[in-house]
């Protein structure tokens, strides 16, 4: 997120207490009285939308719906953790269109969570649906987006977020969670800017398994919180397709759309995302 790039930290095995079910309550938009632009130009347009369902292989990928009402983000299905002493994780519809363009929309899944009282452990909160599109067992190319801001007390890899394939839809029987970012430390919610930054990566995937995207903070920090933000989640078939190296990457500002560089000697002006930083969450 920030523009050091840190050790990535392998081999995450979490025990999760979870409530799994479809929810959200909280619409966040990131307007901001002193920055009236948004950097980010891609736009959840018609034809992007109708492009998305016939190119990617994961429903909903692009959290263009929601309903008529916040949630749900149908095929996906939300869990939380469910322990004492944390603000129960707030599952957030995302627009990342705001402030720049009123009339346009670009959802993602937000994720607030917020340390309250625990004495020990962390709180995780996440995602996931069944592949039911992949067409047989092969190599899958597979793209998600972030950002993360954080305030209050935090250490060193606090701030965490992963995604999976695996054959359970339980989140605690997963064994291989890829990190989405490497960095120690996500972006301080009083800069009010940060980076969009992700991973793509080939994987293999057969019919039936399902996608998981989890987030969480490890550590107990006194009142410290974080808000993640994740949008853009692809999987297209990795033969054939143009351009897939793997790798992290920071998304690039430039027009008529941004684009990902896996090299930022690559990117003149780094794509960035604006928010409020004194709005309440």
């Amino acid at each position: 997120m920030t523009k050091p790039r840190l050790a990535i930290l392998l081999g995450v095995l979490l025990v999760l207490a979870l409530t799994a079910s479809a929810f959200a309550e909280l619409v966040v938009t990131y307007t901001s009285t002193d920055d009236t632009w948004s950097e980010y130009t891609i736009q959840d347009t018609v034809d992007r939308e109708a492009q998305a369902t016939t190119n990617s292989l994961v429903d909903n990928g692009a959290f263009t719906q929601w309903g008529t009402t916040l949630g749900p983000a149908d095929p996906w299905t939300f869990w939380r953790d469910n322990k004492a002493g944390w603000t129960a994780g707030r599952l957030s519809e995302v627009d990342l269109a705001l402030p720049a363009n009123p009339e346009g929309i670009n959802n993602a899944m937000g994720w607030f969570i917020q340390h309250s009282g625990a004495k020990e452990g962390g709180y995780y909160a996440g995602a996931y649906q069944q592949l039911t599109r992949i067409p047989a067992a092969g190599l899958y190319y597979v793209s998600i987006s972030t950002t993360a801001f954080s305030d209050g007390k935090t250490g060193p890899y606090n701030s965490v977020a992963w995604y999976a394939i695996s054959d359970s839809a339980n989140p605690s029987e997963v064994t291989d969670w890829r990190e989405l970012f490497p960095d120690q430390f996500v972006c301080p919610n009083g800069d009010g800017v940060c980076n969009y930054v992700g991973r793509d990566e080939t994987v293999t995937i057969t019919p039936g398994q399902y996608f998981h995207v989890m987030v969480g903070r490890k550590f107990p920090e006194f009142m410290g919180w974080t808000m993640f933000v994740i949008d853009d989640i692809s999987i297209v078939a990795a033969d054939g397709t143009p351009n897939t190296e793997n790798g992290f990457y920071n998304w690039c500002n430039a027009r008529p759309e941004d684009f990902k560089a896996h090299d930022t000697d690559d990117c003149n002006n780094l794509t960035e995302i604006h928010w409020d930083p004194d709005q309440v969450r």
